[in-house]
């Protein structure tokens, strides 16, 4: 029965294997966004901060979204550009009100940006950039994953075989028998105390001094 078994536990590893990496194939391109401007706050310069993710270099995937609206005119001129670190454009755009503006899809180093948006009175802007963060390590957590994953299989074996090897020595070892009356030895003057109580010839008890008075 054990042998038929003895299958099953790797089996199960492997497939939490699967599912962990899985899991975190999934949670590596989800989406952070980050408001750079809204209708009710809007700034023509926008300072933002990529940090880097557990110290790595590599660079984020990213998208920009923009949207220009008015309720108040027609026609307007609109623009805007992200530069890393105020000086080299990572992306420029500019165009007309009723013009939709192309969503940008690229990576970003870690470090800071400047969005610069030019509109006129009455524009309302609305712009939002997505980053996936823990894509640009996605191949690192597969590996670290993994490693802790089998770190831990083996660690379970290893707990698993020395509780078994604990508790078949306390199995095997022998059990000392306990008698359940403990046999009383006396000793030769606790003989003689017993026999001299036992005896129905005893010496008369000697009367006190005020007895005989």
């Amino acid at each position: 029965m054990a042998a038929g078994r003895s299958w099953v536990n790797p089996v199960l590893w492997v497939l939490a294997l699967v599912l962990i990496n899985a899991i975190w194939s999934n949670v590596s391109r989800q989406d952070a966004p980050n408001e750079v401007n809204g209708i009710d706050r809007f700034e023509p310069y926008r300072e933002l901060t990529v940090a880097p993710v557990f110290g790595s270099k590599n660079a984020i995937p990213s998208t920009f979204q923009t949207s220009f609206t008015s309720s108040s005119l027609e026609q307007a001129n609109v623009s805007f550009a992200i530069k890393k670190d105020n000086i080299s454009v990572v992306h420029s755009w500019s165009g007309l009100l009723t013009d939709t503006p192309p969503e940008w899809s690229g990576s970003l180093e870690p470090g800071t940006y400047t969005v610069v948006t030019e509109v006129e009175q009455g524009v309302d802007v609305e712009q939002v950039l997505m980053l996936q963060p823990f894509d640009s390590i996605r191949l690192q957590g597969h590996a670290v994953l993994s490693v802790l994953l089998v770190v831990l299989a083996f660690a379970e074996q290893g707990v698993r075989a020395f509780v078994t090897a604990r508790t078949q020595g306390a199995a095997m070892k022998p059990k000392k028998e306990t008698a359940p009356f403990k046999q009383t030895s006396f000793s030769r003057e606790d003989e003689l105390v017993l026999e001299d109580d036992a005896s129905p010839w005893r010496a008369p008890l000697t009367p006190s001094k005020e007895i005989r008075e």
